[in-house]
């Protein structure tokens, strides 16, 4: 692990332990948000804080409606994101919340967003960090932030005895869920969600995997949250009436989120078989999914006892149905060239592998190394942490440099670690990672050309089978490209830690003079050994972050492949489910039906489209004639226009969990 944020995490408690008295009984809010105005300085200043358009504007929609229901109207709530792939998120004082972006990766909705920004909330509103009779509890959220950052801290005596603060009281966090549950069910989000995050986490858990040990390590075990959440009236099944999980469907359904809608449904229905409402909803709902035969019959069961309106547009859906899946029937492709296809792509696919392979031991081999390598300059940094500059102080410089120094550390290592980690592997017993995915799609498009007579669904998807491969195959050149940017990141990291080294040296014999400030000679020779330092390291966490980037891009070609394997361009009518979708989310339909045909789109680029859209400002089908008048992919293009890969990916993965998000089946398919 890196060198991380010594020396401020330490002058922070040095400060706090000279401006808050003990006890605390009682801290005004003005003093609350001041105190908290300091941490953010400090937590801006040692991390890479993320300023996509696109993933801020949808974390601060949620977080605003929201923060319309609180209580404490006098505290001025913000949120920040963290360039950070751990799932986690914290709360500090007066307001201020952070959210790693691992976390905005991890959500499978806006529902369960709220659910963890709601938490966050709680801790505020409820003022878990400044109503104790002592310092402790602000100790403990001080502590709690340093444990994101470093591994170090031990080094430093008063840091470490700190550490016994580091977890918020089991009440605290209890409280500050029902409170984020009452908050997300008042602003309009389905309680629901805060249980299918924790059941998506606890499935996560059991692969013992990285990303979700730091939520886990802050935060109490999530089977015991979900028990105590499970006594809320919100979310306890002996309390909640089946009109309100009716409710909740339909939200869901209006939300765009079909699968999780008809697992709702159907659960009502278990017990309530004879609720015309919920019968409908569920038909609704499986058309969406592609479930012909099952939505027609349950919207056949339900037309004669509802509206006449009702009754008239589950004849329109059904007769359009049908008729699509007559034209659908009547076609005779010839599968050959299609399975020769990907009989070629899955012998491209083991080709990467291999290259890919050869390339990813050499990665490891490099990080392995130079993880030892800052191990050792770590343990030789001085002990700054009694050390209190003052602003604009040559003190204050050195330490900005060293935050600074963190920061490119970090983001080479990081970024660089987890696309050559990311790659994963074809080996047998070690399949996993985008290797695998890719592998998978392969596999899946493949399965339907082994039938005689495929599927209407199957047989829509037919026409895009060459972009889709296409897609797979270019995935796989981003994912060569993206080791060998990442491995060329560390050779330069290489180089930057031969300069921090020196950087380290002259540190150790800095003195100070009179007024606490570094010695204004020392600081000469210091400052150009300095600069050095924090260039090179630069220059590593810049080519790392393209490394990253191309890994991104090659995960978002698979989803916009996922898409189109959804066979949404069946139909219309199943079309206009996912237009609805995309309208719900970015305000903007895309490209309608006749055009989709006509222009030869898939939906998979035309959810491309309307992010890439959204976050540079643009119309979809302005993206989409600019792609084809380049030769360009949506993929590429978003490239081309300075796109954050990273945000394409999230907001593609929620369009595709739509369709397909069932926690009950993960958890199970864990166990």
């Amino acid at each position: 692990m890196p060198l991380r944020r010594i020396v401020v995490i330490a002058l922070s408690i040095a400060m706090l332990s000279a401006t808050i008295p003990a006890p605390v009984l009682a801290l005004p809010t003005s003093t609350e948000v001041n105190i908290g105005k300091e941490y953010d300085k400090q937590i801006t200043d040692t991390n890479v804080i993320v300023t996509d358009p696109l993933l801020n504007q949808w974390v601060n929609d949620i977080s605003n409606k929201l923060w319309a229901q609180t209580a404490r109207k006098d505290v001025p709530y913000s949120i920040k994101i963290l360039d950070v792939s751990d799932i986690n998120a914290f709360s500090t004082l007066g307001g201020y919340i952070y959210i790693n972006e691992g976390t905005l990766d991890f959500v499978q909705s806006d529902d369960e967003l709220a659910g963890i920004i709601g938490h966050e909330t709680g801790h505020i509103e409820r003022r878990h960090a400044v109503t104790s009779n002592n310092k402790a509890s602000i100790l403990n959220v001080l502590f709690g932030v340093a444990s994101l950052f470093s591994p170090f801290l031990y080094r430093f005596g008063q840091i470490f005895q700190a550490g016994a603060l580091a977890r918020i009281s089991r009440d605290d966090e209890n409280e500050a869920d029902k409170y984020g549950l009452m908050l997300m069910a008042r602003a309009g989000y389905d309680p629901d969600a805060m249980h299918s995050f924790m059941a998506h986490l606890g499935a996560l858990d059991l692969e013992s995997h990285d990303l979700v040990s730091k939520y886990l390590a802050d935060h109490p075990d999530s089977k015991k949250r979900l028990a105590n959440l499970n006594g809320d009236p919100e979310l306890n099944p002996q309390l909640r009436t089946d009109d309100q999980r009716v409710a909740q469907a339909i939200h869901d359904f209006d939300t765009g989120r079909y699968n999780i809608a008809a697992m709702k449904f159907s659960d009502v229905l278990k017990r309530r078989p004879d609720d015309a409402t919920a019968r409908f909803q569920l038909g609704q709902s499986q058309l969406a999914l592609g479930q012909l035969s099952k939505g027609e019959q349950n919207l056949a069961a339900a037309a004669e006892k509802v509206s006449p309106q009702a009754k008239a547009l589950a004849d329109v859906r059904i007769k359009a149905l049908r008729d699509a899946e007559r034209r659908m029937n009547l076609m005779h492709p010839d599968l050959e060239p299609l399975r020769a296809q990907i009989a070629t792509g899955l012998a491209n696919e083991t080709q990467a592998s291999t290259a890919i392979g050869t390339r990813r031991k050499e990665g490891v081999d490099q990080i392995k190394s130079l993880r030892g390598r800052i191990q050792n300059i770590v343990f030789g940094m001085p002990d700054l942490s009694r050390i209190q500059p003052r602003k604009d102080s040559r003190l204050d410089t050195l330490v900005h440099n060293i935050n600074t120094m963190s920061k490119s550390l970090d983001t080479a290592t990081n970024k660089a670690s987890e696309t050559i980690g990311g790659v994963g592997s074809l080996e047998r017993n070690k399949e996993g990672g985008l290797l695998k995915e890719n592998a998978d799609i392969l596999n899946e498009l493949q399965a339907p050309l082994k039938l005689d007579n495929p599927p209407p669904q199957a047989l829509s998807t037919f026409p895009a089978y060459p972009r889709m491969l296409a897609s797979v195959g270019a995935a796989d050149a981003d994912m060569v490209r993206g080791v060998d940017a990442a491995r060329a990141s560390l050779a330069m990291l290489d180089i930057g830690l031969g300069d921090l080294d020196l950087f380290v040296q002259e540190l150790r014999h800095t003195n100070f003079d009179g007024t606490g400030d570094i010695a204004l000679s020392d600081y000469k020779r210091l400052e150009p050994v300095m600069t050095k330092a924090v260039d090179s390291l630069n220059k590593a966490a810049v080519g790392a972050t393209q490394a990253s980037q191309l890994f991104n891009m090659a995960r978002c070609r698979q989803l916009e492949t996922r898409i189109d394997m959804l066979g949404l361009q069946e139909s219309p009518d199943r079309y206009a489910t996912f237009q609805h979708a995309l309208d719900v989310r970015f305000h903007t339909k895309g490209v309608d039906y006749v055009d989709l045909a006509r222009q030869d789109l898939t939906p998979g680029q035309v959810a491309a489209a309307v992010i890439v859209g959204a976050d540079t400002n643009a119309a979809a089908p302005a993206i989409l004639a600019e792609a084809k008048a380049t030769g360009k992919s949506v993929i590429d293009l978003a490239n081309a226009r300075g796109m954050y890969a990273q945000s394409l990916e999230i907001f593609l993965g929620l369009v595709y969990l739509d369709y397909t998000d069932d926690p009950d089946k993960e958890a199970r398919g864990r166990t």
